[in-house]
């Protein structure tokens, strides 16, 4: 009888192990299918003309960086949403959410260790604009010392001059801020070239509000929360490399320029 239960206890023991290795077997599959999938981003950004733009809402999504990310995506065999939103919420969202990166976006000593850097993905410039009867008067930064100059939240053109010592009215988009300037409730408006021209002409404001003087050239990279992997980063990199050996970089520049 001793042995009988022995060889009953023996048995059970051995059942519950095999239970057990395959439940956890069974536990373990759906992390080993999520490590053989294809790596995932969020990517956010804002309506910046003409690297980041969207004419329906949001639904479609085009512009000199948004082109060359698709594509980097592409050769890199990354999976990714992109949306558009407000510039400061594309940046929070990036900042503090792990699989998220946020573009284009100026690399500036104050967001450089909040993020891990792949680019630049394009170039920019920084410009004060003013109204027409300022062109030809005012070129420099000491001319407008004292005045009520105009930014957006969050943008790095803004936190640039502020650095300097010049304080910004800064509102929740460059439309606004176009607006303001328009109707004289600012003096000046810092804003990147080629996006303020685009604004002021969608504004039909050709005439009234011009480039007064340069302020900085820039370059815009996508700026990933720390929590992405430095593999995947590398394998953006590498592609972006390939873009510009074999000039499809240089097509999406050509492509929008304006």
């Amino acid at each position: 009888m001793k042995i009988a239960r022995q060889a009953v206890q023996g048995g059970t023991r051995r059942r519950l192990a095999l239970a057990f290795f395959a439940l956890a077997a069974w536990a373990a599959a759906p992390v080993a299918h999520a490590q053989n999938a294809a790596p995932h981003l969020y990517l956010t950004t804002e309506q910046l003309a003409p690297l980041n733009m969207s004419d329906d809402n949001g639904k479609t999504m085009r512009g000199i960086a948004v082109d060359r990310l698709t594509e980097l995506m592409r050769r890199a065999g990354v999976d990714y949403k992109i949306e558009m939103m407000a510039w400061n919420r594309a940046l929070e969202m990036a900042r503090h959410q792990s699989d998220t990166c946020v573009f284009s976006t100026a690399r500036t000593p104050e967001r450089e260790n909040s993020f891990k850097w792949m680019g630049p993905i394009a170039k920019g410039e920084w410009v004060m604009f003013g109204p027409a009867e300022k062109q030809g008067k005012v070129g420099n930064l000491d001319q407008v010392k004292g005045a009520r100059i105009g930014g957006y939240l969050g943008d790095a053109a803004a936190h640039y001059l502020e650095d300097l010592g010049y304080p910004v009215v800064e509102s929740y988009s460059d439309d606004v801020t176009l607006k303001n300037l328009l109707a004289g409730r600012l003096d000046y408006w810092v804003s990147s070239r080629r996006a303020a021209h685009a604004i002021i002409a969608d504004a039909h404001a050709e005439g009234r509000v011009v480039q007064l003087f340069h302020l900085k050239a820039v370059e815009y990279y996508l700026a990933c929360n720390p929590q992405v992997g430095d593999e995947l980063l590398n394998s953006l990199r590498a592609s972006l490399k390939q873009m510009m050996a074999d000039g499809s970089f240089d097509k999406a520049e050509n492509k929008y320029d304006r």
